[in-house]
């Protein structure tokens, strides 16, 4: 993977047009995808988005065959509004996750733990901003998300460390475990408060840089709404093709098939993801 490059935190990270060029051609170059399917949306701003910005929010995800993009992106065109900026409306995102080294935050998860927490680093490619963030999901099921900005590739430990500890309240040691690249579509809801973002060509690399990709064979639709799941034509699109929502968690899935040796050991525990890797595999994804 000729994109990748190490920091003097030790950290890889991905040169943005090695980046463009390597990713978003998988998504142009497949046969399953029709990107003229976009140019029946409306378009909105960045500014406009975020009137949606949702931070404390319901989520629902969605793991859906390729071969559904554009059925689903035509069904749903004259309820929703598509992000364009920089001259696109497709766009590179980069993330990197932080754990401690017992994989705190990823036992939570799988253990059901019914208040936890995610801590990363996103950055956004085509505008080269970046933002740490830490995602709470509560007790009721709510997400609720607080980040700052920071403009670097890659935050240094002492500063990830110092911002979790003011937004939490206590230290934690965390260190960088995962990284998560993919493209992104966002569309709003028109009558709704809702945003969706359907993420394609996932890859993931660990701290070893052992990596894994899902990119052909799915797409990742999240469904963000102000209060308990209601209907919207997407919702109703994936409802009628017999598509339940699934826990899917990038950072979840990353580090099962990152860390694929010590998940088939019992090292890794994966029973509460098990119905999402067979899902994945039967869609022969991984690769």
């Amino acid at each position: 993977m000729a994109m990748i490059a190490e920091n003097k935190n030790n950290m890889l990270i991905l040169k943005p047009k090695e980046y463009e060029k390597n990713h978003l051609a998988l998504v142009k170059n497949s046969k399953d995808i029709d990107l003229t399917i976009l140019n029946k949306f409306e378009s909105h701003t960045l500014l406009q988005q975020n009137t949606a910005a949702l931070m404390d929010r319901v989520d629902s995800k969605f793991v859906l065959p390729i071969k559904l993009f554009t059925p689903l992106m035509t069904a749903i065109s004259e309820d929703y509004s598509i992000l364009s900026a920089y001259g696109r409306k497709i766009f590179s995102y980069q993330t990197t996750y932080f754990d401690n080294k017992e994989r705190q935050f990823y036992l939570d998860h799988h253990n059901g733990k019914l208040n936890r927490y995610k801590v990363r680093y996103r950055r956004y490619v085509e505008s080269d901003m970046g933002y740490m963030e830490i995602k709470f999901k509560n007790n009721k099921k709510r997400t609720i998300k607080q980040r700052i900005p920071m403009s670097c590739i890659s935050p240094d430990q002492a500063s990830v460390n110092q911002f979790v500890e003011k937004t939490l309240g206590y230290f934690i040691n965390l260190e960088t475990v995962l990284f998560v690249n993919y493209q992104r579509i966002t569309l709003i809801s028109k009558s709704n408060l809702e945003r969706i973002t359907i993420d394609l060509n996932l890859s993931f690399h660990n701290a070893s840089n052992h990596k894994k990709s899902i990119q052909d064979k799915t797409f990742i639709i999240e469904v963000k709404q102000e209060r308990k799941p209601y209907q919207s034509s997407c919702r109703e699109f994936i409802k009628n093709k017999g598509i339940k929502s699934t826990n899917f968690s990038k950072y979840c899935m990353g580090t099962i098939l990152t860390n694929d040796t010590a998940a088939e050991s019992g090292a890794l525990k994966i029973n509460r993801f098990k119905s999402v890797i067979n899902s994945l595999e039967k869609l022969n994804q991984l690769h």
